[in-house]
């Protein structure tokens, strides 16, 4: 940083024409041929005059704080600090951790139910496919169980209608 940067930063940033501006302002507007009131004038002179004083007296106040705070102490604070973030930064891992291996044996739970599942359907689906057989199966029985029987009533009704009608014939002239 040059020199003169660094006189302007460490008075607030003001420059030294602008002051001698603000002073020659003032100076004039006193003596009345400038039309600008001179409290205004007034309050641009002392902002431009004691601002960069209030500023030195900032960061020169700032500077000693820092100054007066041993650096062993400073350190020994900041390590404690990245000691603290380690910590957290470990603990947060291991949370991490503990939740990924809570998911990948949710995972692997609903997998093995998935599996089990799917092993069901098929044992399902082929225990369906004996009870629709046996179905069938006892439909046909009894489909021709009902034609037997419808046979056999239809035999009899032959066999016992003959005889009848023949007595009938004989027995009546």
């Amino acid at each position: 940083m040059s020199r003169v940067r660094a006189w302007l930063v460490s008075h607030g940033g003001m420059s030294v024409p602008l002051m001698l501006i603000v002073f020659a302002s003032v100076v004039i507007g006193w003596s009345g041929d400038w039309p600008v009131p001179r409290t205004i004038l007034f309050a641009l002179m002392l902002t431009f005059l004691v601002g960069p004083i209030a500023w030195r007296i900032h960061t020169g106040t700032q500077q000693i704080t820092h100054a007066a705070e041993d650096p062993g102490e400073a350190l020994r604070h900041r390590l404690i600090q990245v000691n603290t973030a380690f910590a957290e930064a470990a603990r947060l891992m291991d949370d991490l951790r503990r939740d990924l291996e809570a998911q990948q044996a949710a995972r692997e739970a609903l997998i093995s139910q998935t599996e089990e599942q799917q092993r069901l359907l098929a044992i399902d689906q082929e225990q369906a496919e004996k009870i629709r057989l046996i179905l069938v199966g006892e439909t046909k029985a009894t489909i021709r169980a009902e034609r037997r029987q419808q046979w056999m009533f239809f035999g009899l009704g032959v066999a016992v209608s003959i005889p009848i009608g023949v007595m009938i014939n004989i027995l009546v002239p």
